[in-house]
């Protein structure tokens, strides 16, 4: 399964083709990803990103677009290839789970900040992710229920490979918990795709 995706991973393919794949490579990437979500609490979930979720994300958008045209599919890339996690680099898509239109309003709000109170601790070292898309943040933007963010450090790959206890923390308030990683989430993240190159 994971070599059929690693294969088409590497290219992108227009909706003309990729509709001929699809039902397949949802039943993959469902199986896929399995292991990549934590559960933090039960308002929180953190997924693990990586070259294989980042190339769905892209696909479904072009698919959705219903075109071919090139600059359509290389608007796509530009906009998610930032989340494509490189070497010493470990990306994660945050959820909140927002149920209606009132909890939008009035809950939401009450989790802002939370895309700078989120760690990864590995052995006890604290490394606190990043927002990918700062922009999202700027004076005066809405309360957001997806954050993409990415935890970078020297030498975190091998401290992946080698730690033992790994965790992560949601420091913000509404939280305030940390979740140990299960040994088949963390075998998923070790077994990440990265540094995937998409050239159209």
């Amino acid at each position: 399964m994971a070599s059929k995706l690693s294969e088409y991973v590497l290219k992108i393919y227009p909706p003309s083709q990729y509709s001929s794949i699809r039902s397949e490579v949802y039943r993959l990437i469902s199986d896929y990803k399995r292991n990549r979500y934590v559960n933090v609490n039960d308002r929180v979930t953190v997924l693990f990103e990586d070259a294989a979720t980042v190339w769905f994300q892209i696909e479904e958008t072009v698919f959705l677009e219903g075109t071919d045209d090139v600059e359509v599919i290389r608007e796509a890339i530009r906009t998610y290839n930032p989340m494509v996690p490189k070497a010493d680099e470990l990306t994660m898509t945050v959820f909140i789970h927002i149920n209606n239109y009132d909890e939008l309003r009035n809950l939401l709000p009450r989790y802002r900040g939370i895309e700078g109170a989120v760690d990864l601790i590995i052995d006890g070292k604290p490394i606190t992710a990043k927002p990918i898309y700062p922009e999202d943040y700027a004076p005066g933007a809405l309360p957001r229920s997806i954050h993409y963010l990415k935890a970078s450090a020297t030498g975190l790959g091998r401290m992946l490979s080698e730690g033992r206890d790994v965790e992560v923390r949601v420091r913000h308030p509404m939280v305030n918990r940390g979740v140990k990683l299960t040994a088949e989430q963390l075998d998923a993240i070790r077994h990440s795709i990265i540094g995937v190159l998409w050239v159209i």
